[in-house]
């Protein structure tokens, strides 16, 4: 079915053409910020700020540079802006709202992930970073267009491993940040629900899931990382418990950034093929596309 191209117009908005045009698509703001940096996010920004944790001294900085990634309001984060700003700390802010002060001005989108991700790469000072993500998620495209076949395309054959099922989501502590990244994914491009397993897959896992694993039926286990001591113990409490353990990982050249985005593009690429196997169109679906317009931008941000 997912070869079908009549099913691409379960599609509204072209998301599938925003997909592969993704990768190099970046047009923000190059300017390097002084060092050190620090990076608090919310909403569409939070995932970028948790990916960039390598390159940041803290979340909240006493000098250098104060990036605010921001989903419709800044809320709390205005306050630890304003405390930074009071200190004589740069304060960056990118996202969607009209409030003012923007450096960065980001639309609201499924993919917003990646102009957040790549604005905080090239701020503070990692472009070879941000291309080394590009060409990485470069070449998951070509595997992963609708035209691919699905004995060829990575991104349907796990669709369809996912499709009428629940997957648990785990990864190792250091990539903790990939299990939120593909439960949003799942939810908002692919209308499936998924269970997040994060800091603590043991506590879970050994209580309420061992106490109920007779009803785990059409359940399955996504692995998104390498094991750590926690997942490959987690890792065999499921094998008896769950339909299916499937390892997604990102191709074994990459490591850090690249990885992780490579990753992130794979989850997008699924997620939109599993919401044309539900039958869902891949796009927001209305209620958050009327949230998100509560606030469209009345102002150009600064392009620095």
């Amino acid at each position: 079915m997912l070869d079908d191209r009549s099913t691409l117009e379960r599609d509204r908005s072209g998301l599938w053409q925003a997909l592969l045009e993704l990768p190099g698509s970046y047009a923000g703001p190059n300017r390097v910020w002084p060092a050190p940096y620090g990076a608090i996010g919310y909403g569409e920004g939070a995932l970028a700020a948790r990916l960039g944790e390598d390159w940041l001294s803290a979340p909240l900085v006493l000098e250098g540079t104060q990036f605010v990634l921001g989903n419709l309001d800044f809320g709390e984060a205005e306050s630890y802006a304003d405390i930074a700003d009071a200190r004589g700390v740069g304060v960056v802010r990118a996202g969607p709202s009209s409030s003012g002060g923007l450096t960065f001005l980001v639309p609201p989108s499924p993919l917003s992930h990646y102009s957040y991700a790549q604005y905080l790469a090239y701020s503070s000072g990692h472009a070879q970073e941000a291309a080394a993500a590009d060409e990485a998620m470069r070449r998951l495209a070509a595997r992963c267009t609708p035209a691919v076949p699905t004995d060829e395309n990575p991104a349907k054959q796990l669709a369809w491993k996912l499709w009428t099922r629940t997957p648990l989501l785990l990864a190792a502590r250091d990539h903790a940040a990939r299990i939120s990244a593909w439960h949003v994914l799942l939810a908002r491009i692919g209308k499936s629900m998924s269970v997040p397993l994060g800091d603590e897959p043991l506590l879970v896992l050994s209580g309420g899931f061992e106490a109920r694993h007779e009803s785990g039926d059409q359940r399955v286990a996504l692995i998104l990382s390498t094991d750590d001591p926690t997942l490959t113990l987690a890792r065999e409490m499921l094998e008896t418990r769950v339909d299916e353990i499937i390892e997604v990982l990102p191709d074994p050249d990459l490591e850090g950034y690249a990885a992780d985005m490579q990753l992130w593009y794979l989850g997008a690429w699924t997620a939109y093929y599993l919401a044309l196997a539900y039958g869902q169109d891949p796009s927001d679906a209305r209620p958050l596309s009327a949230l998100l317009a509560l606030e469209e931008p009345q102002e150009e941000a600064e392009q620095e």
